[in-house]
Parts: C-alpha cells; structure tokens; sequence
C-alpha cells in the first residue's frame, strides 16, 4: 500500500505554523476590527488575554500530537477518544472553515497586494486587481493546489521560503516603527470597556487559531513525537510575542487626529506605517503583509485535505478520495477542496463575516480536543502512557482551555452576524450527519476493533481467572479431605 512520506521536519513545522498563522488577523484585522468593536488601542490588551487561551489549547494538541501522529489530527484525537461521531461532525465543519479560510485569505490577500503596487506607484496594476479581484483569488487557490499536488517536500520548500520573507518584513515593521511609538497616542485611542474588550478578543482569537492546522499533516512529520510538540509551542508563543509588538507599534504610532479621521474598515497595518517607514522599507513591509496571506493558503490547502484523507481511510467519504499520486499525496481531496473554495471566492462578499463563521467552527474543534485531552488519562490510562510529551496538571491546562474556548464561542455569538453564521454551520452538520448516517455500515473503525479485541481480552482474562481460583479451592478442598 503506497503511504504518505514523513518529509517535514522541525523548520517545516515551524514555518508552517508561523506563516499560517500570521496573516490576515495580523496585517488586515489588527486595524479592521474597530469597525466591528470600537476597542481602540486596547487591540494590544485583546492580543495579550487571546494568547492565554491559545497557549492552553496548544499544550492540550502537544499532548495529543504526540500519540496519535497521523494524518486528520484533530479528527482522530476527538473519535478515538470521545466518539467516531463527534469526531467526524466536528472536522466536517472545521473543514469547510478552513476551506472557507482559503478562500477568505485568498481574496483578503489582493487588499495588500493592491496596496504594494500603490506605494510602488504602479497605479495600473493596482486597478487591475481591483477589478479582477475574484479572477485573481481564483489564480491563487489553483497555484498553491499545485504546489501541494507534487508533494510535501515542494510544499515545505515554498512554505520555508515565505516563511524567511516574512520574518523579515516583521523584523523591519518592529524595527523602524518603535521610534514612532508614543504612550500618549496609545493612551487617547484607549477605549476600556469589559463587554468590547471581551467581544474583540473572540475576534483577535482568529488571528491565532492556525497554530493547529499542521496536527492535521502529521502523518508527513518526521520524527512527529519531538517535532511537533515542539514545532507547536515554540511558534505559538513567538507570534504571541510578534502580534503584541506589532499591534503596539501600529496603535503607538497613529496621532490622535489621524485616529479620528482613519478610516478602519479598510485599512491595513502596513497602510498606516508607510508614511513613516523610508520608501524601500515601507515597500518591503507591505510586500511582507501580502507575503504572510498568501502563505497561510498553503498549509489550509495541506490540511483540509490531510481531514477528508483520514475520512477516506475510515471510510465515512468514498475510499477513492484517500488515493495517492505519484508523489504521495491525497490528489482528489486536493481538487476537491479547491473547487469547494472557489465556489466560496465566488458568493462571499464581506471578510470580517467569514470570520465569524470561521471563528464558531474552530472554537468547537478546539473544545472538543480539550475535553478529549481532559479525559484520556483517565478514560484510556494505557493510551496515555505513549505521550512523549506529558506534564503534570494535564487536567487544568485542558479544562482552561476547554472554558476560555467556550467562553470565547459565547461572545462571538452574540456579536452581530454571527448567528447567521452558526446557523449556517447547524446546517452544514446536519448535511454531515446524512452522509456519517448513510455510509455507517461501511465505517473502517479500527479504534472500535481494537476495543472489542481489549473487550474480549478482559472477558477471556476473567474467565482465566474463575478457573484458576476454582481450581486451587478444588485443590485445597481436595487436599483437605485427604488429610482427614
């Protein structure tokens, strides 16, 4: 049987995670979400208690990745541990998040394109774009499906290459922008209020929520045990660091007057540091924000189809869709998830949105990976003991991350446009529990083989055991009377 190749080791983890997480939350929602809560300069604050959560439910994946590192990470960890049903129902509707995620990025990411060639004063190219914005969103999606379709070593190549464009552009933001930091800008945009503070945390979560997307390649992680706790913590507590000092600069350096008249709901961090940065610095950054959407394309495209292949494999979708290419990789889920995402480029219209929608349906996956975490110590102890990565307090680490997610869900929902969201996704479970209903019987368990095999072991030890016991009370019995 051709199998997927272990080709990514720690770089590849690590420029995964950081390049598909750092993007559109960072570059584009950092100053677009005043339009949805007037937060002001508090977004630092937001950035700050987001991290918290972040941090916790990363621990609980470590943990986790380390014992089941197969492809479909976050659907296995909830169906061998919770249940095949929730564990499937909860990654159909991660799944079409991220897929909503591609194409949200792909069409977000033409915004700060559209901004380079404006600074590079390509005035043409600018217009271009803007009227061919669907078309060229359309172009990305089919570019980076073909550069997962020839394989996880080409993926990890192109992936490490945006992720050192992007690293650089970071280092110069933060570099020349701390000089133009001044407390006073960032004390008149300061707008504290618990009920906005909590409101645009939920939304700044987004701008985290792709550390976990590589658990669900793991399968194509060398040495997955050490690479991919690792790959996970390290990264997510860099970018907490990064987007701390990045929100600060920008807000730090917006004058009370331009905070007034800025218009937030379309601007972008790189559009409000070009007037300060020299030219060719302010032309790289810009660059670098547009660098840092497109790359989170790439490992959404990697891990959408790494889920509909762990599906295959239990056959709850076709079997055909788990078939590999010549260079090992999942060719249908790929096109599939394509078509699936340019059909979405098509009909949706507002980003901050798609947010929304994405934020509910992520939130819930990671609930239910924090339950799963919770409980797995205690539901499967000899499971357990395979974690190479495991720390005392297990149980508090996951049951905060479980509350800060749920807590987290609750103000997302109340937010406006978000119920249309949830609703959507209430659909798009039941459309999930059609197909898990209809392909029951033909569900590839071996979880529940492996159980009913323990089962029957347990029962068969017993047995053992009555007839051992019976035979030495036989004896005894049987020496007793031979005595008399």
């Amino acid at each position: 049987m051709v199998e997927l190749r272990r080709e990514l080791g720690l770089k590849e983890v690590v420029a995964t995670v950081v390049t598909n997480v750092i993007g559109v939350g960072l570059f584009i929602s950092t100053v677009q979400i005043q339009s949805k809560v007037d937060i002001g300069s508090g977004v630092i604050l937001a950035f700050i208690i987001a991290a918290i959560p972040t941090i916790l439910i990363a621990l609980s994946y470590s943990v986790l990745a380390t014992i089941f590192p197969s492809s479909g990470g976050e659907y296995v960890f909830i169906s061998r541990i919770l249940d095949p049903y929730l564990g499937f129902i909860a990654t159909w509707s991660r799944w079409f998040a991220m897929i909503a995620t591609i194409a949200a990025m792909s069409v977000g990411d033409l915004i700060l394109i559209q901004g380079f060639f404006s600074m590079a004063g390509m005035s043409n190219v600018s217009s271009f774009i803007g009227s061919h914005m669907e078309i060229i969103a359309v172009g990305l999606v089919l570019l980076f499906l073909m550069v997962n379709y020839v394989g996880v070593r080409v993926y990890g190549k192109v992936q490490t290459g945006m992720f050192i464009l992007l690293i650089v552009g970071m280092a110069l933001l933060i570099i020349f922008g701390l000089p133009h930091v001044n407390l006073n800008n960032i004390s008149c945009s300061w707008k504290w209020d618990f009920s906005n503070l909590a409101k645009a945390t939920s939304l700044i979560f987004f701008s985290y929520i792709g550390f976990a997307t590589i658990v669900n390649a793991a399968g194509e992680v060398k040495n997955p045990e050490k690479n991919l706790p690792r790959g996970i913590l390290i990264s997510t507590i860099a970018i907490a660091i990064l987007y701390v000092l990045v929100a600060t600069v920008t807000y730090g350096s917006i004058s009370p007057s331009r905070y007034s008249s800025y218009d937030f709901s379309s601007g972008s961090v790189p559009d409000i540091m070009a007037s300060l940065f020299p030219p060719i610095v302010a032309l790289y950054v810009s660059f670098a924000g547009a660098i840092s959407i497109i790359s989170d394309i790439n490992p959404a495209m990697l891990a959408t189809s790494r889920l509909t292949f762990a599906w295959a494999e239990d056959r709850i979708v076709p079997e055909k869709l788990a078939e590999l290419n010549r260079f090992r990789v999942p060719k249908w889920t790929l096109i599939i998830n394509a078509i699936v995402a340019i059909t979405i480029i098509a009909l949706a219209k507002e980003f901050m949105s798609v947010v929304m929608m994405i934020n509910i349906a992520i939130l819930i996956v990671y609930i239910l990976v924090c339950i799963s975490a919770l409980v797995l110590p205690y539901k499967h102890p000899d499971i357990y003991k395979k974690a190479t990565f495991r720390f005392r307090g297990l149980w508090i680490v996951s049951l905060a991350g479980a509350f800060s997610s749920a807590a987290l869900l609750g103000y997302l929902l109340n937010l406006p446009g978000a119920m249309s969201g949830y609703l959507f996704l209430l659909f798009w479970c039941a459309v999930g529990t059609i197909i898990y209903v209809l392909t029951l019987e033909s569900h590839k368990m071996y979880w529940r083989l492996e159980k009913q095999r323990r089962k029957e072991k347990e029962e068969a030890d017993k047995e053992l055991i009555k007839d051992l016991i019976k035979a030495v009370k036989d004896q005894i019995i049987g020496g007793d009377e031979d005595g008399k």
